[in-house]
């Protein structure tokens, strides 16, 4: 977070607390609670907020709707008592002060959006496309979802990004014959966690389907509007595996569940738009994609399912893991040791690392998934971005900076961070996918 977004929400904060006070001890010196001053002040304060919105100096969103509707509130009492013409009531401290220590309380409980969730602007994307975006939710008949109670289907939303005739939800998508990108976020995240990336891409002539992997998504809302919160066993299990409290065999076995899960989703996912794009029937979208083209991605064991899939399906062109260990590479377990793959990898894959993920790689070697595939690849390709931090391959730092820095990320400048990631991811998939550009060196420190 930087000192202009921090002092925002503080001063914010501040300001109203010292309206509370400055009312506070002005009614304790006149003996009388003085409402018709405290409504002109609140008044006032409502006017100028809706004219900094208005004008878009305030960048109008969710961060704000809190104090919006406390401002709208306090306004309109203020203005019923102004047209009441009341009498001043009497003022009693020992009802003031409660009252006092109240409305800092909820200053501050109204506050919090803005110093979680800052007003940002997104990075612009660099290509000539405008971007539209929908949203699917297919059921896999084949799978039960096996964290319901009862015996649902498995059901995977995905949103999709594409170039279209112009900006927003459900644009008209234009004719052409554009390559599919498929992401996959990583554990705790969501479809929208790497949206500068799919902006980048969908404006340069990809169509991208992100997914959410329903429970290990923090959050999925489906195209109805259901919301499905993540799995709480989910989260603490993976919580365990952070704090190193399961290993070994125990942690091999876990990864295998995980893996099975969010492989199936991705192998459905990416099976559901073939069959929508050989259907002449189906969405625009999906009648404009050229299916013979795909690229994978995704974001740590977003990015390991997308490794997986580049090794089961021929039919993908290309494969970018975002700061994530190869799981798939795992593939078993014996005197106390994880047994790796030695088949080489069957198609062109970059690892972006953060700083002391590469150096952690690099100190195990070919005893690390992702050393031992990179060393057994035709068509292996290192990045690692300096001052980096394994959430510094998402959105997160610059949509929140205060919960990124919470959860882990580095010294780099979080626009610098995601602005060099997405321009790596374009490089590759235009090369390796559209089959445009020239080829990358097999090893970058940026």
């Amino acid at each position: 977070m930087t000192l202009e977004e921090l002092m925002i929400a503080i001063g914010i904060f501040i300001g109203l607390s010292v309206v509370g006070v400055v009312g506070f001890i002005r009614d304790s010196k006149q003996k009388k609670i003085g409402r018709r001053e405290s409504s002109i002040v609140w008044i006032v304060i409502y006017a100028v907020f809706l004219a900094l919105t208005f004008t878009g100096i305030i960048d109008w969103g969710f961060q704000w709707y809190g104090l919006g509707i406390l401002f709208a509130v306090k306004a309109l009492l203020g203005v019923v008592f102004l047209l009441r013409h009341k009498a001043p009531a009497e003022f009693r401290k020992g009802k003031a002060i409660p009252r006092l220590i109240g409305s800092i309380l909820l200053f501050g409980f109204v506050s919090i959006p803005l110093l979680v969730f800052p007003q940002y602007k997104p990075l612009e994307p660099t290509g000539t496309f405008a971007v539209g975006t929908t949203v699917f939710t297919w059921t896999d008949t084949t799978r039960d979802d096996g964290f319901t109670p009862e015996a649902d289907h498995r059901k995977v939303s995905v949103q999709i990004w594409y170039p279209a005739s112009q900006a927003g939800e459900d644009a008209p998508v234009l004719e052409g014959s554009f390559p599919l990108a498929v992401f996959s976020h990583g554990a705790f995240g969501y479809r929208m966690s790497n949206h500068s990336t799919f902006m980048e891409l969908a404006s340069n002539g990809y169509i991208v389907a992100s997914i959410d992997h329903t429970h290990q998504a923090f959050m999925t809302k489906q195209a109805d509007g259901t919301m499905v919160l993540g799995d709480m066993g989910f989260i603490n299990t993976a919580m365990q595996v952070e704090n190193g409290e399961i290993a070994g065999e125990d942690l091999y076995r876990l990864q295998e569940e995980w893996m099975a899960l969010r492989t199936a989703d991705m192998a459905f996912v990416l099976d559901q738009i073939r069959r929508q794009a050989g259907s002449a029937t189906s969405d625009a979208v999906f009648r404009q994609l050229d299916i013979e083209r795909i690229g994978v991605l995704g974001h740590s064991m977003g990015g390991a399912t997308a490794a997986w899939l580049g090794r089961e399906d021929a039919a993908v062109d290309a494969v970018i893991v975002l700061d994530g260990t190869m799981m798939g590479e795992i593939v078993g377990f014996e005197n106390g040791r994880e047994v790796l793959s030695t088949t080489p990898y069957p198609k062109p894959i970059l690892n972006l690392y953060n700083e002391a993920h590469y150096r952690e790689g690099v100190e195990l070697g070919t005893e690390y998934a992702n050393m031992r595939m990179h060393a057994n690849a035709s068509q292996s390709f290192q990045l690692v971005v300096e001052g980096s931090g394994h959430l510094n391959f998402t959105d997160l730092p610059i949509v929140s900076p205060f919960l990124a820095g919470m959860l882990g990320v580095g010294p780099v400048d979080a626009r610098y961070g995601m602005t060099t990631t997405n321009s790596a991811v374009l490089e590759f998939l235009d090369y390796y996918v559209k089959g445009t550009g020239s080829a990358i060196p097999e090893f970058r420190s940026l």
